[in-house]
């Protein structure tokens, strides 16, 4: 089976892309499936992650309905998957190796920033909080002085609603580098600098009808 893969950093509406190539293409999306948004953060407020089993399930399934297609598009989330805990990814979307393409989308900083805020911000004091917890939980997680400081800071940040400065400290100093070390990986065969969710996802339907229609011929 052919795999489009999408890369790039958290922000950048990799997801939403996915959702426009939807009404086109086959695609399996492993963050609807998982029911997370795949980041450390990603079981905030009112999403319910899956367990393995029943991620692995609905995986089953999903390989099956694509495979009559002959490909699929996916956005590549690693290994695992999820927030509170993980959840294994297998191999054939969790192995970099196993992409037939590789489509990079970038996107200006400050769109970057503002979509990870839409994504974050809790809409009321009990979201708030729940937000503060999961970055307690968090900060556990870690064991260099300086990561946990950063948490804090961050922490101190959304306690005074100043959700842009918390969202760019998250960014640079614990989504950034999980994100590039990635991205050094592969050779993009399509790069997309996305301002504009339907232009791009018609840059990548066209690229995918492309490779289709030569591996055709």
């Amino acid at each position: 089976m052919i795999i489009f893969g999408l890369f790039g950093k958290t922000g950048c509406g990799k997801t939403e892309i996915l959702r426009e190539l939807k009404k086109k293409h086959p695609v399996i999306d492993l963050e609807e499936l998982a029911g997370t948004r795949g980041s450390v953060l990603g079981d905030l407020y009112d999403l319910k992650m899956k367990t393995q089993e029943e991620f692995n399930s609905l995986l089953r399934e999903e390989i099956e309905r694509v495979k009559k297609f002959g490909y699929v598009v996916v956005e590549y989330e690693g290994k695992k998957i999820g927030g509170s805990y993980k959840i294994k990814i297998p191999n054939i979307f969790g192995d970099i190796k196993n992409y037939t393409y590789k489509i990079l989308v970038d996107c200006p900083y400050e769109c970057q920033i503002k979509r990870l805020v839409d994504i974050y911000k809790p809409k009321n004091d009990k979201e708030k909080a729940l937000l503060i917890d999961k970055l307690l939980i968090l900060k556990r997680d870690f064991k260099k002085p300086e990561t946990i400081k950063t948490i804090d800071r961050v922490i101190e940040l959304i306690k005074e609603d100043k959700y842009y400065e918390a969202a760019e400290i998250l960014e640079k100093e614990l989504y950034r580098s999980h994100y590039m070390r990635t991205i050094k990986k592969i050779k993009p065969d399509l790069v997309v600098y996305n301002t504009d969710i339907k232009k791009s996802a018609e840059i990548i339907d066209k690229f995918i009808r492309e490779k289709l229609w030569m591996k055709r011929y």
